[in-house]
């Protein structure tokens, strides 16, 4: 194992970004946060091969980049901090916890942050100052601010307002977007009032997405801080404890258990996620952009994602990898509440 240290590349404003710092955080690694901005993204984009952050640049000199691929090496490199369970049932709720967190809550992120005029006015500065390589902390000048003002709308219009289209977060979804996540906010409340982690005493990769989603966006946009402070404000302590957690000698629930408190998350999940796995496989094999998912109050036009599927079928081969013994557990907690259905499906 090569000494040395990290660097985690990407922005203050990035859920994924911060999930990564969450987990860096957690592992007690050294590492170096620096931004990816006009100066630095290119060289960063060569190096990675893609323009989407976060990256992580290793001790060994790599450069990789995705949140899921990159957690499960740090397991691998780092035995003793765990940040997956090894028994079958916590392991295959791990994946479906933080694949679920990392697909769907990117509706809740950027639904709140540019659908909402006053909100996007307050991200100028400091979407800006990234851009210029500087910190928010470190604060912008009379001119930096004027053109922070007039940069931002460009970034609402040709990026913020075609994400929240191609989630289905448009502006027709604003009310429904604000009722699903404070009435999911007040179940995951309740369990993070009883349990630190998702599955314990131990954090897995979910519970990174869940402190990203809070750090970039819940606890730092006034719209959403104001959704959070109305129905679950608890969650931004709970949150912040997990952001700035480091591993110790906690452990997932003894003898392979889960948290009853989960079971209104994973009713969520099926309800929600899953419903999209299952229309968006469906357009991506017929050559289609789009699909529509039914989320409780009529259908609702989503783009179909190819990386969804991506992260489906790896879901779908840890399942069948396991032995007959390990599958009948997850068959028997899992696939009894429908949570392994949409993960079955043959691959495209």
């Amino acid at each position: 194992m090569f000494d040395g240290r990290y660097t985690l590349w990407g922005g203050e404003h990035s859920l994924f970004t911060r999930k990564l710092q969450a987990m860096l955080n957690y592992l007690k690694l050294d590492y170096e946060f620096k931004l990816k901005g006009q100066e630095t993204g290119p060289a960063m984009e060569a190096r990675l091969g893609t323009h989407f952050i976060p990256g992580l640049q290793t001790p060994e000199g790599w450069f990789i980049h995705d949140t899921t691929p990159i957690g499960l090496m740090l397991n691998a490199k780092y035995p003793d901090r765990p940040i997956m369970p090894t028994t079958p049932v916590q392991r295959i709720a791990a994946h479906l916890l933080e694949d679920w967190s990392d697909e769907w809550f990117g509706r809740y992120a950027v639904g709140s942050r540019w659908l909402f005029p006053h909100n996007v006015e307050f991200m100028a500065n400091g979407f800006y100052a990234n851009s210029i390589g500087k910190f928010m902390a470190e604060g912008l000048n009379d001119e930096e601010q004027a053109t922070a003002a007039k940069m931002i709308t460009a970034v609402r219009d040709n990026f913020g307002l075609k994400a929240c289209a191609n989630r289905g977060c448009g502006p027709d979804q604003a009310v429904a977007l604000r009722r699903d996540f404070e009435q999911l906010m007040i179940h995951a409340d309740k369990h993070f009032s009883e349990h630190p982690f998702l599955l314990g005493q131990r954090a897995s990769l979910g519970d990174f997405t869940f402190a990203g989603l809070f750090t970039a966006h819940i606890a730092a946009d006034p719209e959403p801080r104001s959704w959070i402070e109305a129905s679950a404000p608890k969650m931004l302590d709970h949150m912040e404890q997990i952001f700035e957690s480091q591993s110790d000698e906690g452990d997932y629930l003894a003898n392979d258990q889960l948290p009853e408190t989960l079971t209104p998350l994973f009713d969520h999940m099926r309800a929600t996620y899953h419903q999209f796995l299952g229309v968006s496989r469906e357009a991506l094999a017929a050559g289609e952009k789009w699909c529509e998912v039914d989320l409780g109050e009529g259908p609702v036009r989503m783009r179909s994602l190819k990386y969804s599927e991506t992260s489906r079928c790896h879901i779908r081969r840890e399942i069948e990898l396991l032995s007959v013994e390990d599958r009948a557990a997850v068959d028997a907690e899992l696939g009894s509440k429908g949570l392994l259905e949409a993960y079955l499906l043959p691959p495209l």
